[in-house]
């Protein structure tokens, strides 16, 4: 199962600049804080642009926790065994946030 497949937030367009993590206030339903982990490695970006600015890396089979409840729409990807996606979710892995592809995290029940 895939972060997307799960998500409790909402996937919206447009509602967060690419530049900026998200604003919205958490209820404790909507999934911040849930643990994740990495399906491949990949670099932890700045902002929802393969090309954007890498803050670390988020390394595969490494734990780390959404940080936001929404999944957000960015630049198209093919990454992890997907195609022409463009999903992404803004994470916290070891005191690092940023975002990586949607599809390269599995939620940990």
């Amino acid at each position: 199962m895939t972060g997307a497949a799960f998500a409790a937030g909402t996937a919206t367009a447009g509602a967060v600049t690419p530049d900026a993590a998200p604003t919205s206030v958490a209820s404790k339903a909507c999934g911040k804080g849930n643990p994740i982990k990495a399906k491949e490695s990949v670099k932890i970006r700045k902002t929802r642009k393969l090309n954007s600015t890498a803050k670390g890396l988020y390394p595969k089979g490494a734990k780390a926790k959404w940080a936001a409840c929404e999944v957000e729409y960015g630049q198209t990807y093919s990454k992890c065994g997907w195609h022409n996606d463009n999903r992404w979710s803004y994470i916290n892995y070891r005191g690092t946030k940023g975002w990586i592809p949607t599809a390269c995290e599995n939620f940990i029940v």
